[in-house]
């Protein structure tokens, strides 16, 4: 953003509370969000920090490193091949003992009917990373918190979403950053300025790529975090158990989708999902797909819904227990 000119507060890894304040009341009015689906999230969270803390006999360095001429810093979450973050041993115990470095162990503790739930839900929030979105967006859906917010406070919710749909070989992430770039250099520039704008930066990107590809540098994605450069895709995978009896204890986040989309009908999808109630949460939040061409309106909701049908058959409660639908599968 900041080659075309525009400044970006960039929160992560966690929500800032002075961040919110500003959104309640000013001057901070638009808020851009990316949405993954909650599984995949806990999934991503769970092998990350497995892989990126320092565990008993590791041999990779241990801490931060300054490196090259310019003495740039890097650490486990930039080269987790050579790095790895200390200081987290309770964590890492619990990752590698307590669920076997198996996100799926986990995922069934936190079964309904499981003895190990109530350590499951702490646990869970003892992972880093694993912060659900609404948690992320408390400040919108918590009554207290939701009266705070005043006339000059947020007006604008724009949603990004990471989502590879089925029979996709890749997520639409990229075209929305894209969309994203064009959609505030128009509400800033103009349609003719903002469509310059964009033609010079994809030219000079281009330009870099030649120049990288002579120089026999290695093609860098812009947006891909070290979680996916690093991911070992041997990593285990959730059971129909596992996946239903997680998505289940993230409901509210899907419910939290769900109300993204909105008071539009969704054929498709309200059958699919019946009994999953949008939740309560400031008007704002329909807007996440109102901005951009209708083209861009229409994907980040096929998105959206990508999410909500790829889990629906667990999140009907009304079906019965995890146990009960894995087993009648």
């Amino acid at each position: 953003m900041k080659h075309l000119g525009i400044s970006v507060n960039w929160v992560h890894p966690l929500p800032k509370s002075s961040i919110n304040e500003q959104l309640q009341s000013g001057p901070f009015r638009t808020l851009i969000f990316n949405v993954r689906d909650p599984v995949d999230r806990f999934i991503s969270a769970f092998n990350w920090r497995s892989i990126i803390l320092c565990h008993p006999n590791d041999e990779r360095h241990r801490g931060k490193k300054k490196i090259g001429r310019g003495k740039r810093t890097v650490g486990g979450t930039k080269r987790p091949d050579e790095f790895c973050k200390e200081n987290y041993e309770e964590e890492e115990i619990m990752l590698r003992e307590t669920y076997e470095s198996n996100p799926n162990v986990l995922a069934e503790a936190l079964c309904h009917d499981s003895p190990l739930r109530p350590r499951a839900e702490q646990d869970f929030g003892n992972i880093h990373h694993s912060t659900t979105l609404t948690q992320w967006l408390d400040f919108l859906i918590d009554s207290r918190l939701v009266k705070n917010i005043t006339n000059d406070g947020i007006q604008k919710f724009l949603v990004l979403p990471v989502e590879k749909r089925s029979g996709a070989n890749e997520t639409l992430f990229e075209k929305h950053i894209e969309n994203l770039q064009r959609h505030l250099l128009k509400n800033r520039y103009g349609v003719d300025a903002s469509d310059k704008m964009m033609q010079l930066a994809q030219e000079k990107k281009v330009k870099k790529e030649e120049e990288k590809r002579r120089l026999n540098k290695p093609k860098r994605d812009t947006h891909l975090h070290s979680s996916s450069k690093f991911h070992n895709s041997t990593k285990p995978m959730l059971t129909k158990l596992g996946e239903c009896c997680l998505a289940r204890y993230l409901i509210d986040d899907y419910r939290l989708i769900q109300s993204m989309l909105g008071g539009e009908k969704i054929s498709n999808i309200d059958l699919a999902i019946a009994g999953l109630d949008p939740l309560d949460a400031h008007p704002v939040i329909q807007k996440a797909c109102t901005w951009g061409n209708e083209q861009h309106k229409q994907e980040c909701r096929g998105d959206l819904i990508s999410m909500l049908m790829r889990r629906a058959k667990y999140l009907d409660e009304s079906k019965g227990s995890c146990s009960a639908i894995v087993s009648a599968e």
